[in-house]
């Protein structure tokens, strides 16, 4: 079953997100929300959640994903899997008068 909404951000499949450490820049469109386990981890169960996002074409970070994370989460060039942990929502911003 998919997901819906985040567990660790007030996030929601659907919602265009930022990266904490990109800034408003880096712009991406929430498309799955999914549970990861690290079974390396043998001290505990360490419970992380990921996002499957797509970068919006026309912002400076469209290619994010082709060269500036690893294979294992890229799924395309401008597409791929983010730590639910870095994203927040991106909102409306009132206009300067």
């Amino acid at each position: 079953m998919q997901k819906k909404t985040s567990n660790v951000r007030e996030i929601e499949v659907g919602d265009l997100v930022y990266h904490i450490l990109y800034g408003h820049e880096w712009v991406g469109i929430l498309l799955d929300i999914m549970d990861v386990y690290d079974y390396n981890d043998h001290r505990s169960s360490t419970h992380r959640e990921m996002g499957l996002v797509q970068m919006q074409p026309g912002t400076e970070y469209e290619l994010f994903f082709k060269t500036m994370v690893s294979n294992s989460n890229k799924v395309s060039d401008s597409m791929g899997l983010v730590s639910t942990n870095w994203l927040f929502r991106l909102e409306k911003r009132k206009r300067r008068k």
